[in-house]
C-alpha cells in the first residue's frame, strides 16, 4: 500500500528539484554568455545568441549561436543545426545556421538591432541517442536589469571582507 506513494513521492521530489536548478530567462539576462551575447537554456544545453549590435535593415548581419553545457563549458556543434526567426516591428527574416566551428552554427540575415528585436532558434542536433530538438526565445537587445551589489553570475551573494577584515 505505501510502495506507490512512496515511489509517486520520490518522482515528485526529483521533478521539483531540477526545476528548482533550472536557470530562468530572468536569471541569464543577468549573465552575459562567454561570447557576449544572451544564453538561454533548453533541455540540456545553454544557447548563446549573437547577433550585430549595428545591424541595419536591408543589409545582411552575422547570427551566430554557440552551444554550452549549462557550465557555460563549449559542446561539439558538428550534427547541429538550427533555423532562427527573427522578428523586429513588422520586419522578419528568417536564416538557417550551420556548424562552422567546435561549438558555432553561423549564418546571415537583413535585420535592425533594436530592443523589439525577438530571435526564435529551433535546432536539431543528432546524438548517440537519437536526434533531439529544442527551442528558444531571445531578446538580445532588450536593456539587462542591473545586479545588486555584490552579486555575480550564481545568483547569490558572499561574505566580503572590507579593509578592518570584517565580514559582510
Amino acid at each position: 500500500m505505501f510502495k506507490p506513494l512512496v515511489k509517486t513521492l520520490l518522482l515528485a521530489a526529483g521533478l521539483f528539484s531540477t526545476a528548482a536548478f533550472a536557470h530562468t530567462d530572468e536569471y541569464l539576462d543577468t549573465v552575459v554568455g562567454p561570447n557576449g551575447g544572451q544564453l538561454r537554456m533548453a533541455g540540456a544545453y545553454h544557447f548563446e545568441l549573437v547577433l550585430a549590435k549595428d545591424a541595419k535593415a536591408g543589409a545582411p548581419s552575422a547570427v551566430k549561436l554557440y552551444l554550452l553545457d549549462h557550465g557555460n563549458n563549449p559542446q561539439s556543434a558538428k550534427d547541429a543545426k538550427a533555423t532562427v526567426l527573427i522578428v523586429s516591428g513588422k520586419a522578419k527574416a528568417k536564416t538557417e545556421l550551420l556548424p562552422t566551428g567546435d561549438n558555432l552554427l553561423a549564418g546571415s540575415a537583413a535585420y535592425t538591432a533594436a530592443e523589439d528585436l525577438k530571435a526564435v532558434v529551433n535546432i536539431s542536433i543528432k546524438t548517440e541517442h537519437g536526434e533531439i530538438s529544442e527551442q528558444a526565445m531571445f531578446t538580445p537587445f532588450k536593456p539587462v536589469p542591473a545586479k545588486a551589489e555584490g552579486e555575480h553570475e550564481h545568483g547569490h551573494e558572499h561574505a566580503h571582507e572590507d579593509e578592518k577584515g570584517h565580514k559582510h
